[in-house]
């Protein structure tokens, strides 16, 4: 059965991207069948899984456009690209001009749903990048979503952007999508010694454990992730013996574990936030 995951947080900066590029090279080094949506504007995911030079036919912005219009979706061969050993629908700049139609047009929530539904039966793991913005362009990455990955930074805007994603999915939940579930919440870029990471992750454990998964494997902060990835390559193959490296394999399986073995997956108990909407993790 094909999960698909919506990799999201309302700030940037905390690695969306480059959990999505890792996280999608090591399930299908595990084995699993994996496709990646690039879902943010500025394509930075796409820049970095495909190839120097290679233009794809059409993105995901040309086939949005064209459900606009009322057309038919094209064939997958079209607008899939494989890359290495995941295959990847490539994002557009011209996103963000799109969302102004998304805001005007009816029904258009479920655009991206549309899209993926087909693509189920192919692969075991969809992974979706997505910008940091509450858009329509997040209110379409929630409603195809099964899950929600959220990483944050141990830093204090972090944690608030954690609270306005949860509290948007839960909007999500009950008016689009009521099958979505929180996959987890994932620490990145951490400087595992320091008592900031600690605190944080403490904050995070004591507000949300209950009802959303806290992955115990943190990712580290190391250059050599930069360094792979401005290489166009994972840490996995730059540096595989790096701390970061073992950290996303260990993190990879838990999340399949947890994944595999939970199905149907197990509902969070959370639907509304305490306190009038609001939960401080800090």
């Amino acid at each position: 059965m094909c999960r698909i995951i919506t990799v999201a947080n309302q700030k940037g900066g905390v690695t969306k991207t480059t959990v999505c590029q890792h996280l999608s090279y090591i399930l299908a080094e595990e084995g699993r069948r994996v496709l990646c949506v690039d879902f943010d504007p500025q394509t930075n995911l796409s820049a970095t899984l495909l190839p120097d030079g290679q233009a794809p036919a059409l993105n995901i912005s040309g086939i949005m456009a064209r459900l606009l219009e009322d057309q038919d979706l094209p064939t997958p061969s079209s607008y899939i690209q494989r890359c290495g050993n995941v295959d990847l629908i490539p994002g557009s700049k011209a996103l963000a001009k799109l969302e102004t139609n998304l805001l005007t047009e009816m029904g258009t929530e479920r655009f991206l749903q549309e899209i993926l539904s087909p693509l189920r039966p192919h692969y075991d793991y969809i992974i979706i990048d997505t910008n940091r913005a509450a858009s329509p362009l997040m209110t379409n990455a929630l409603t195809a979503a099964d899950s929600v990955l959220i990483p944050i930074c141990p830093e204090f805007y972090s944690t608030e952007g954690l609270t306005d994603l949860i509290a948007s999915v839960l909007k999500n939940r009950r008016r689009l999508n009521p099958g979505i579930e929180f996959e987890g919440i994932v620490f990145s870029r951490c400087n595992l010694r320091t008592n900031l990471y600690r605190t944080t992750r403490a904050n995070v454990e004591n507000a949300f454990c209950d009802e959303i998964r806290v992955f115990k494997t943190a990712i580290p902060e190391t250059v050599k992730v930069g360094d792979a990835i401005s290489r166009g390559l994972t840490v996995m193959e730059y540096a595989p013996e790096s701390k970061a490296s073992i950290a996303y394999r260990a993190f990879a399986k838990e999340l399949i574990s947890y994944a595999e073995q939970s199905a149907p997956a197990q509902r969070s108990a959370l639907h509304v936030l305490p306190g009038g909407g609001d939960r401080r993790v800090g």
